[in-house]
């Protein structure tokens, strides 16, 4: 298995489906020593929290998962250290997450037991509206994003409709005598986790797939459009593997979730990753262009159609993601009322005996 000490996803996205959670994915339960859950609003240190614990296990070499949330993507919505088994989750909405397992392996950690309820009863009707305004605001940018789904459909439709199915054909079996066939079936069942590596954010567009491919060896980049059929080559690839056996890492379409947008197999050093219209990267790795499928004389004759559908395409995007700014900016003001109204004393004690207990598990795994 691949080690990279500080790897970056997103366990949830704004798409136009509206939030859409993969939270049940960044640990398993039956596997985990303990999930701790954070609960208290916002501004009561839980982002905090995990970034100082991350940190302190990364400095002692432990490898550590940081989950980023798509309403902020410099917040933290988990931490997992994978060498001890343990997480911190957000448990606060939009995720609600309670325990499976109370006691045995599932915790709470309310940090909003150390609010001043008194104070922040004086500015209740401030809160609500705040609140609601950020709700109506997610629905605007979802509203948006659905929109250019609609587009990005059309698009995708447009381009679909040019691919040469010979051709298509050929290259699929091409990768599954590459990749598949020389894969030995285990003995073990497989199992398929579900991230987002990219998603839409008050930041932007921002993707984290840079911290999750680089050490692999083997590495294949699917460049092309919608509709070239980068889906279909992927979820070929990761059903196959993950039959034979394997851990497989699913990475989704922050616009469209049914769709992947990358695949990652450790245990076989190998990535495929995806270069397209929403994350527009370069990767080093052997390239393949989806677009040379396409019948070249059709796709000529269409293509003011296409270039209408990119424009409008990207204008409601940049829409939705100024929406979304626009949402961290009403969020912080909702913070602040309950970072003013916070003993952050009690709050840091109990983070250092959060981190004491849980050095005492890493100390136990060295042993």
């Amino acid at each position: 298995m691949l080690s990279n000490l500080s790897k970056h996803a997103f366990p949830g996205s704004n798409t136009s489906e509206g939030f859409f959670s993969l939270f049940d994915y960044i640990i398993k339960s039956d596997k985990a020593q303990r999930i701790i859950c954070l609960k208290g609003g916002p501004g009561t240190g839980k982002s905090s929290l995990m970034k100082k614990i991350g940190k302190i296990f990364e400095d002692k070499n432990f490898d550590v998962e940081y989950f980023h949330c798509s309403s902020d993507s410099e917040s933290l919505d988990s931490i997992v250290i994978p060498k001890i088994k343990v997480c911190l989750v957000d448990g606060t909405a939009p995720h609600i997450i309670d325990p499976k397992f109370p006691g045995i392996i599932d915790e709470i950690i309310n940090l909003g037991t150390y609010l001043d309820d008194e104070e922040l009863l004086k500015h209740k009707e401030e809160i609500l509206c705040t609140s609601k305004e950020i709700s109506n605001t997610f629905k605007r940018c979802y509203k948006y994003l659905k929109s250019a789904r609609c587009i990005h459909d059309d698009w995708s439709f447009l381009n679909n409709s040019f691919i040469d199915l010979l051709k298509f054909n050929n290259l699929q079996n091409d990768l599954e005598k590459t990749i598949i066939s020389p894969v030995k079936t285990t003995c073990k069942l497989g199992y398929k986790r579900h991230l987002f590596a990219t998603a839409f954010t008050p930041q932007g567009i921002i993707t984290h797939i840079n911290t999750l491919y680089k050490p692999y060896n083997n590495i294949y980049v699917l460049n092309g459009g919608p509709g070239t059929g980068k889906t279909s080559i992927l979820k070929n690839i990761s059903d196959k593997i993950y039959k034979k056996g394997y851990y497989v890492e699913i990475y989704h379409d922050p616009l469209t979730p049914s769709r992947i947008e990358h695949v990652l197999i450790p245990d076989l050093d190998l990535a495929i990753l995806t270069s397209n219209e929403i994350n527009r990267m370069s990767f080093v790795g052997q390239q393949i262009y989806m677009d040379n499928l396409l019948e070249t004389s059709r796709l000529a004759a269409n293509k003011e159609k296409i270039e209408e559908d990119k424009e409008l395409f990207y204008k409601l995007i940049d829409k939705a993601l100024s929406i979304l700014n626009e949402e961290k900016l009403l969020h912080d003001e909702l913070e602040n009322y309950y970072v003013k109204n916070i003993d952050f004393t009690k709050v840091d004690k109990v983070v250092d005996n959060l981190i004491k207990r849980l050095l005492s598990y890493a100390n136990c795994s060295n042993n």
